[in-house]
């Protein structure tokens, strides 16, 4: 049911829950838009966010007549792009740049002009704001003139804010938020651990809360769920690996936090302990195997693709196929045994830039006996844009990689049994069993993220088993 500080809120045209995690934020979200009248606009920052709202939304049978769940980022831009002329976003403008703070302003501009409210009065009843302690400056502005057309409710968590971005700091919360959207209170029940049928540790991360926010955590008053391993920083994947190692029953759900801001080291530890990886949108890998793909032809674009797919696969033989393409096109009449069709693939990438070549190359080297991918999202990703490219002409790849992954982002993510992952990337998503090691957390906010994401065990490996942070 809706709570009654949630209920009280309602009856109010705008306003604020403080939600720690784990106390129903998400659920209470999801039953406005089941039980109150009207559609409801459903917005967060991250892919993980809108994942868990839809999976919440579908548990209600709420249609999408009845919400619409979003990014902030992406309904910007679907406004923005659509009423370019209010909105002044550039015509060029592209994901390439990766410029996302423009896009918010221009549908500030929109709104703020005045020129769609008759749109979003029509469109939607009210709108719902999740995870609103990591709006920016721009952010903000925008949501403050979305309350003007229609009811506005934001839920947050400062102890969660951990999000940064370039040029646009943070609203604050206490000054900032609550003067626009007035508290309607603070959420306390630990029904994620309730539910889940461990109490224990929702009790005591509502108890540790305070000693959190100043930054203080002790380990050894925890739970018996909550176990701590001495780890030093910055191991090498092989070295961690056997300290992450957690039996878990089928069924259930493994993620190990590792740093935030090397997807390489993630992607390592994930070979290392037989896991997937959970991925950033438009990532360096992915940036940067675009780029490669701009700037090379023939057996430079083939070195390209291999080492690629060297970071997406376990068990290739780079090495190997980098000398066969090399003997099938200058030595063809030397070559014993034929060409394999993973190798015909990649001879049709040397001798001419095509898009399908790749694909096709994708498509057979998973094939190929001892091949297991280990970042599965990347590749639908990559896949998805290469093959847009090939039917749209003049389509920057970046601009086709964010088209791919909004289209991926209504069906929701496929995230395996065992997964890499960071607080930034799983942020909104719960699992049953966590391993936090010495990289993964690099402030307060990061650490209370890290110790709310599991429901049975978590796993703790750093230096010491109390600190500051």
């Amino acid at each position: 049911m809706i709570e009654e500080l949630v209920q009280q809120l309602l009856r109010s045209r705008t306003g604020s829950i403080e939600a720690p995690a784990g106390t129903g934020k998400t659920e209470q979200i999801a039953l406005i838009a089941a039980q109150v009248p009207g559609r409801w606009l459903i917005l967060t920052h991250t892919v993980a966010g809108a994942d868990a709202l839809r999976r919440r939304l579908r548990k209600y049978e709420v249609s999408s007549q009845k919400a619409q769940v979003d990014t902030l980022s992406a309904w910007s831009h679907r406004f923005a792009r659509a009423y370019p002329h209010a909105s002044g976003l550039p015509e060029d403008w592209s994901a390439r740049g990766r410029d996302w703070s423009a896009v918010v302003r221009a549908a500030t501009r929109l709104i703020e002009s005045n020129a769609i409210t008759s749109v979003l009065t029509a469109s939607y009843d009210g709108v719902l704001i999740d995870e609103y302690q990591d709006c920016t400056a721009n952010h903000h502005r925008l949501v403050c003139a979305i309350s003007q057309a229609i009811r506005c409710y934001v839920f947050g968590d400062p102890l969660q804010a951990i999000f940064g971005f370039r040029n646009d700091p943070l609203a604050d919360w206490n000054t900032q938020v609550l003067h626009q959207f007035p508290s309607g209170g603070t959420l306390t029940t630990p029904h994620r651990w309730n539910q889940a049928g461990n109490p224990e540790l929702g009790a005591w991360l509502i108890r540790q809360r305070e000693a959190f926010a100043e930054g203080h955590f002790d380990l050894s008053g925890a739970p018996r769920c909550v176990t701590w391993a001495p780890s030093a920083t910055r191991l090498a994947a092989r070295d961690l690996a056997a300290t992450c190692a957690v039996r878990i029953a089928e069924g259930e759900t493994l993620n190990i936090l590792h740093t935030s801001f090397d997807e390489v080291r993630r992607a390592d530890l994930a070979k290392a302990t037989g896991s997937t990886t959970v991925e950033p949108v438009g990532g360096r890998t992915e940036r940067e195997f675009y780029d490669a793909l701009r700037q090379t032809t023939g057996i430079a674009r083939v070195n390209a693709v291999l080492d690629f797919a060297t970071s997406v696969y376990v068990g290739l033989d780079a090495a190997g196929k980098r000398r066969r393409v090399d003997s099938l096109l200058n030595n063809p009449r030397l070559v014993r045994v034929p060409a394999s069709p993973a190798e015909q693939a990649l001879c049709v990438v040397a001798q001419g830039f095509t898009m399908l070549g790749i694909i096709d190359f994708f498509s057979c080297v998973e094939r190929e006996q001892g091949v297991t991918l280990v970042r599965p999202e990347l590749l639908y990703c990559v896949r998805s844009a290469l093959r847009h490219c090939t039917e749209n002409d003049g389509v920057e790849l970046e601009d086709a990689a964010w088209l791919a992954a909004n289209a991926r982002r209504e069906p929701g993510r496929i995230i395996r049994n065992r997964s890499v992952g960071s607080c930034l990337l799983v942020k909104g998503l719960e699992f049953d069993h966590v391993v936090v090691t010495a990289d993964a957390c690099t402030s307060r906010q990061n650490w209370y993220v890290a110790l709310t994401r599991a429901t049975r065990t978590v796993k703790v490996l750093s230096p010491a088993r109390r600190f500051f942070a």
